[in-house]
């Protein structure tokens, strides 16, 4: 058999165990996708299509798991590969083939499953961002982070499912915060969506409190506007006037970012307030009938 064709068939093999209805065969399989990801990595580079076929294995891992604590833990495993087990060469290429997978799948996602892939999502920015911090910020590593989510999942793209998108910006600025800060939450012990609100509003409260000096010696070596800058180009150039303002309000306006010395958002809103007069295409008509 040639080689091409030996790789072919052991990966679909062993994407066929990742998406097991037995658990343990599942488990089994996880662990020794972290030790290959982890070793394979770093002698022979991924190839993308490669990535794609393990992350489709992985989104049935998670499709198939049941009840909330297990699916928490599930979802904290898959998302710790991109922090633990990708060595930096292949990060960029790790977190397309996630993000592709996603915005394939979605479509077909139903409303029962919701839940687990938006915490799978969330922790997979989360960490992204520790893989970032861990790297110290690295420069090339940033970019092409950056790079594969603003020619992807968020170059504004009507195709891309506005439940993917609109998910991204609400969990982007909490999960840098907690990285970059390291800030204390109870989301990985208790998924329960009204717990975690409550926390999250608990922690805006104290933020007052923080010494911003600390806090703005934190940020010293953050590329924070390369971090914002998919953002502000979806601000700037997405066709969806629902997107653009969403973006707008939930992040660039976000007080928190004020608080950070980051622009704050005010000129930016000055500079918009005849949005809401915009002779715009319907929004309806604009996504196609794509999302969530």
């Amino acid at each position: 058999m040639p080689k091409a064709a030996k790789k072919s068939s052991k990966t679909s093999a062993f994407v066929k165990k990742l998406a097991s209805n037995d658990r343990k065969t599942r488990d089994q399989a996880l662990e020794t996708l972290k030790k290959f990801l982890s070793t394979r990595a770093s002698s022979r580079p991924f190839s993308e299509l490669e990535l794609q076929k393990l992350w489709k294995g992985l989104y049935y891992t998670m499709w198939y798991c049941d009840r909330p604590r297990p699916q928490q833990r599930l979802a904290n495993d898959l998302a710790s590969l991109f922090s633990e087990c990708i060595p930096a060469d292949n990060f960029a290429i790790f977190v397309q083939a996630f993000w592709v997978v996603m915005i394939k799948e979605w479509p077909d996602l139903d409303q029962w499953r919701l839940d687990k892939f938006y915490m799978l999502m969330r922790y997979v920015v989360r960490e992204s961002f520790s893989k970032l911090k861990n790297e110290k910020w690295n420069e090339g590593l940033v970019d092409s982070y950056i790079k594969c989510l603003s020619e992807g999942v968020l170059s504004g793209d009507v195709k891309i499912p506005n439940g993917i998108v609109f998910h991204i910006i609400d969990v982007w600025l909490d999960e840098f915060e907690r990285v970059v800060f390291e800030k204390e939450t109870a989301s990985k012990e208790d998924d329960e969506e009204e717990d975690e609100e409550e926390e999250e509003e608990e922690e805006r409260k104290n933020d007052g409190n923080d010494d911003k000096e600390e806090i703005l010696q934190l940020l010293v070596d953050v590329p924070t506007e390369k971090l914002l800058a998919p953002f502000r180009a979806i601000r700037k150039d997405a066709l969806m006037k629902v997107l653009r303002e969403k973006v707008r309000d939930d992040m660039l306006l976000d007080p928190r970012l004020q608080s950070w010395d980051i622009e704050s958002g005010e000129k930016l809103k000055k500079s918009t307030e005849n949005d809401d007069n915009d002779d715009d295409e319907s929004d309806d008509e604009k996504w196609n009938g794509f999302g969530n």
